[in-house]
């Protein structure tokens, strides 16, 4: 298994520019967000049940990002049909944000959004998480769409220098406490 965490970005590095396009066809460039901060988020695949907890979570919290001039960008490496079938058919809160389907990973090599057996273990410990995922919210897992070792990741970019604030590999967006840094800085403008 080919891991790419060695290439990790951290706070104070400029974040990688990129250009796509969003499940729904609208043109995404980290360079053309106008927003004072974004959030970018990389997610396994559209069927993990832990990802479609992050979606549901991040769903909730974006009118409040959004107050605060923080916009949100979620990749995932599953194709635009299976996001459709798997985020929008089934999540009662629809994403506002753009959601980028990438299923070769182009661009979580660029952030260095990797591969883990150890991380993957590890979540092991997050069962209770995906019982809640799958029993109160129904999203259960359909077929398996990307890679179940990936490390999700997460970079809050200031958009007035181009610089990462927070680097974040491994971070649970369904969890409250994965979102206090963020928090802390954009509603605080704590830089």
């Amino acid at each position: 298994m080919t891991s790419l965490l060695s290439t990790r970005l951290g706070a104070g590095q400029t974040a990688p520019d990129f250009n796509a396009r969003d499940v729904s066809g609208h043109k995404v460039s980290l360079g053309k967000i106008d927003a004072r901060y974004v959030l970018l988020v990389f997610l396994r695949y559209s069927g993990c049940p832990w990802c479609n907890l992050a979606i549901h979570r991040l769903s909730l919290e974006y009118p409040r990002f959004k107050e605060h001039d923080c916009a949100v960008v979620a990749f995932i490496q599953s194709n635009k049909s299976d996001i459709i079938s798997n985020i929008y058919k089934r999540h009662t809160v629809k994403p506002e944000f753009p959601i980028i389907a990438d299923h070769a990973r182009e661009f979580y090599k660029l952030y260095g959004v990797g591969t883990s057996l150890a991380a993957a273990a590890r979540s092991i410990t997050k069962i209770p998480a995906w019982v809640h995922a799958v029993k109160d919210h129904g999203f259960k897992q359909p077929k398996i769409d990307g890679n179940l070792f990936l490390v999700p990741a997460s970079f809050l970019v200031d958009r007035r220098n181009g610089k990462i604030v927070k680097a974040s590999y491994g971070a649970d967006y369904y969890d409250e406490e994965a979102f206090i840094d963020i928090y802390q800085s954009v509603f605080f403008n704590e830089l």
